[in-house]
């Protein structure tokens, strides 16, 4: 049966499906140079940068329990739920890592975090992909 949550599955795994992908794709220069204007941008901002971590996080997380609730309610079973909640958790949890690099100001991102954040986009890719075939076949 199709629901209203899984139309929203679908435009969100969508979503995050191409968004994941660019960032599979990105070479380890364009990388740098998004965290150097990331950089940039949190420099011009008043806020102490305790602030922007929390709100990345505080997004991160409001973002996991959507896209969690609506494979829910769009009836996946318990198991692809906990799969889904757990790699996005690692996503989330990567993330906070990387911002604290990046707020830490870091001359570099170091190879092996550019590596795991390939892995993680390529993850999320797939899951994506699992998703979609799911909810449309």
């Amino acid at each position: 049966m199709v629901t209203a949550c899984s139309y929203i599955l679908i435009v969100a795994s969508v979503v995050v499906f191409g968004y994941s992908l660019s960032l599979f794709l990105d070479n380890f220069g364009a990388l740098q140079k998004k965290v150097a204007d990331y950089r940039e941008m949190l420099s011009e901002f008043d806020e102490p940068l305790g602030n922007t971590r929390w709100v990345n996080s505080a997004q991160n997380v409001a973002l996991l329990l959507g896209y969690a609730s609506a494979t829910y309610f769009a009836g996946f079973a318990h198991w692809v739920l906990a799969m889904v909640s757990v790699k996005f958790a690692f996503s989330c949890l990567l993330s906070d890592r990387f911002h604290c690099l990046i707020l830490n100001n870091q001359k570099a991102v170091s190879k092996s975090m550019y590596r795991l954040h390939k892995v993680d986009a390529l993850l999320n890719v797939l899951i994506c992909i699992f998703m979609l075939l799911a909810v449309v076949l």
